[in-house]
């Protein structure tokens, strides 16, 4: 209940516009490693010119858009600093591990996850920001709504959250649906019936990006919560159990999808960009990835696009489990400052702005609901009609989980990914993959 309120809060905030005075910033093509072109970098009477390296992603709109933007405010606020940027891979943290291995770790970085952040601290490589943010006034501007996303489980501030309600959604082309005389499902009946009639017409149905295990928890974690509403969040808070029935069932519609045809073959081997490129390209009926995904979608898809609740078990459950969703305030997330950076206090103090700048923009110029810093600027633009039915939908949420693999036992979501990303491929019944879950937690 604690989380729904704070989900409220956020949309508290009255909608309108602005930003640093230009254009909104347009997408390019995601560089390996760039300088931001500041034209030259200048000092004034009272700052040196200060050179920062920035590891974030830097891959698609959702990305590349927030951060041109807050590049170009940076420009105009803080002349003598320059950004080099380069753009981070989704690799659950591999190649940060690497930097920090080998001394060679940006000033800012982008941060997810207990275990990662953990494996920073233990290594002395990430900043504990608690006393600067609250000295520099950052603190004051985070929601209540993102304070999860601040603080790690020990008490203490490492990440600048510059996202806040991170949701799942089945997305649908209706105009796929449309073209082959498919109803958009409500049930899991309904949709594995939508799947064999689909994929029978030669249509993908769903490109699950399914080479990354966080994905393949999550989707598995959206059916779960049509039995089991705390979804995999149960079990890692202990108050659940794998043999609860709702676990193995959701194994299962996890399986009877899959033999529906509902994942294109090799769907263990798809990565993000395939999978996107096939909705995007009206390829597919659906898609299943976290809000950020509406944006991009609407530029695409226009009309065409919409989400659905996740289908619900029965006809009966339909009106209760709809408002059930994967996704919540989550854990620790954001942008990290290195504690061997050598232009610290100016690190962490871009830091603050970056994260500011990038709910500026998501605020103003998406509409977005689920900021993290507060905003006192308008919304510049009409939002896309999928964020505005999130934000009529929100105040109904009955229950959030945090996304799977976003933190706490790495060990378990590790087998759960490979037990979901088996289930996809068929290679193991649903009945073993709990057996595998249960042997991990003990039960």
């Amino acid at each position: 209940m604690k989380k729904l309120l704070a989900l409220l809060l956020v949309l508290a905030m009255t909608f309108g516009l602005a930003a640093c005075g230009q254009e909104s910033a347009q997408p390019s093509d995601a560089p390996s490693q760039s300088s931001d072109p500041a034209a030259e970098q200048t000092g004034d009477a009272e700052h040196e010119p200060v050179t920062l390296r920035i590891y974030v992603r830097y891959s698609d709109d959702d990305t590349i858009l927030p951060y041109d933007y807050a590049v170009e405010c940076l420009k105009e606020d803080m002349p003598w600093v320059t950004l080099e940027l380069e753009a981070m891979p989704a690799d659950d943290g591999v190649k940060l591990k690497s930097m920090v291995a080998t001394g060679d770790l940006p000033d800012i970085f982008s941060l997810q996850g207990s275990d990662l952040i953990d494996s920073m601290i233990q290594a002395g490589a990430v900043a504990d920001l608690t006393e600067d943010i609250e000295a520099n006034g950052f603190f004051d501007k985070v929601l209540p709504a993102a304070y999860s996303k601040l603080y790690h489980t020990d008490g203490k501030i490492y990440t600048l959250p510059y996202t806040s309600t991170e949701v799942a959604l089945l997305f649908v082309n209706k105009t796929i649906f449309e073209e082959n005389n498919v109803a958009i499902p409500t049930t899991i009946d309904e949709w594995v019936a939508a799947a064999e009639t689909l994929s029978a017409n030669g249509v993908t149905v769903l490109p699950i990006f399914g080479k990354e295990q966080w994905i393949c928890n999550t989707f598995y974690d959206a059916l779960v919560t049509r039995y089991i509403p705390e979804g995999l969040t149960g079990l890692q808070e202990g108050t659940t159990s794998i043999r609860d029935e709702g676990y193995l069932k959701a194994a299962q519609d996890l399986k009877r999808l899959a033999d529906a045809g509902a994942f294109p073959a090799g769907v263990t081997t798809l990565n993000y960009e395939q999978a996107t490129n096939m909705w995007y390209n009206n390829e597919a009926a659906m898609f299943f990835n976290g809000q950020w995904e509406i944006t991009t979608a609407d530029a695409y898809l226009g009309e065409s696009a919409d989400w659905i609740p996740i289908p619900a078990a029965t006809e009966e459950d339909i009106e209760t489990s709809q408002y059930a969703f994967v996704g919540g305030t989550g854990t620790a997330a954001g942008l990290g400052v290195s504690a061997w950076s050598e232009n610290y206090d100016v690190a962490v103090e871009v830091a603050c702005y970056l994260a500011e700048k990038y709910a500026e923009y998501n605020f103003t110029q998406r509409g977005a609901a689920t900021v993290a810093v507060q905003c006192d600027k308008p919304v510049e633009v009409e939002p896309p009609a999928m964020m505005s039915k999130l934000g009529e939908w929100m105040p109904k949420i009955t229950s959030t989980t945090v996304l799977a693999g976003s933190g706490g036992n790495m060990e378990l979501y590790t087998v759960l990914g490979e037990g979901t990303q088996s289930l996809l491929a068929g290679v193991m019944t649903p009945e073993e993959f709990i057996e595998s879950i249960a042997f991990v937690l003990g039960e």
